[in-house]
């Protein structure tokens, strides 16, 4: 009996033996974030459209501690069940910029994009206006296009269009600086073009506590990257955007302290 008792106790000490040290060397070698799935981004967005009837999809815009906007984001699914589905992404809102002394501009924009089986770009179109400077441009893009077609105006004057900027480009070596954003927008069209959106399991600090969560990835450049956040369920939580911007759902408390993003 007493030898039976031994054996049992033996292997169950060695069976927590074996799991302790599956864990240490699990937790040394695979940290957290490898320890998250893949999925389809079509998967995440099919969540969110079983959701988004019931959901109220507003978010405030922060750069950093600060509250500058707002907008509302909405995505539909298009195509037939045979074929790969196309879905289409809109985004609108409203922006505050600083103007002169202690004015503050109201910025409107309307973002609208196509994504092939949700991975691939096919299509992106924003168009931003500000009443107070007097100013709008548009920016349109198909897949295929040498260039995106822009257009800014002031004042209904025409400041910037793509025949300008295509001057401006075999001009760029002779005109020195101050055109980076020429190289950052072309960086940006080759990026929609070649870095289809991919997605994956992770974990985001909701109202406090631990919730698993899907995070769809974005590269805008080379060094850049949007993270957009939805819940295990589908719902839209947070998109995290370059240079500490962020737009945040309001009613989902305890975002603000921060997110364990898993790339």
């Amino acid at each position: 009996m007493f030898t039976m008792l031994w054996r049992i106790l033996s292997a169950v000490i060695v069976l927590f033996w074996a799991v302790m040290t599956g864990l240490i060397i699990r937790d040394t070698y695979f940290p957290d974030h490898s320890r998250f799935a893949v999925v389809p981004p079509r998967f995440v967005f099919d969540l969110f459209l079983t959701e988004a009837a019931a959901f109220n999809n507003t978010l405030h815009l922060y750069q950093g501690p600060k509250k500058i906007g707002h907008t509302t984001f909405t995505i539909r699914r298009d195509g037939s069940e045979e074929s790969a589905p196309l879905y289409g992404l809109l985004a609108s809102g409203t922006v505050d910029f600083p103007g002169p002394g202690k004015t503050v501009n109201d910025v409107t924009f309307r973002l609208t994009g196509e994504l092939a089986d949700a991975e691939r770009w096919e299509s992106f179109d924003l168009e931003v206006q500000s009443d107070a400077a007097k100013m709008q441009g548009t920016v349109e893009w198909k897949l295929g296009d040498k260039l995106p077609k822009v257009e800014v105006k002031k004042d209904e004057q025409v400041v910037m269009n793509t025949a300008l900027m295509e001057t401006m480009m075999a001009m760029q070596g002779k005109l020195g600086g101050g055109l980076e954003w020429l190289t950052q927008l072309r960086a940006m069209q080759a990026g929609a073009a070649a870095s289809p959106l991919t997605a994956r399991e992770g974990v985001m600090d909701l109202a406090g506590k631990k919730r698993r969560c899907y995070i769809v990835t974005l590269k805008v450049l080379q060094t850049e990257e949007v993270r957009i956040y939805f819940t295990e369920v589908g719902e839209l939580a947070r998109i995290e955007l370059p240079q500490d911007y962020r737009f945040i759902e309001p009613m989902m408390h305890g975002l603000e302290r921060g997110v364990d993003t898993m790339h």
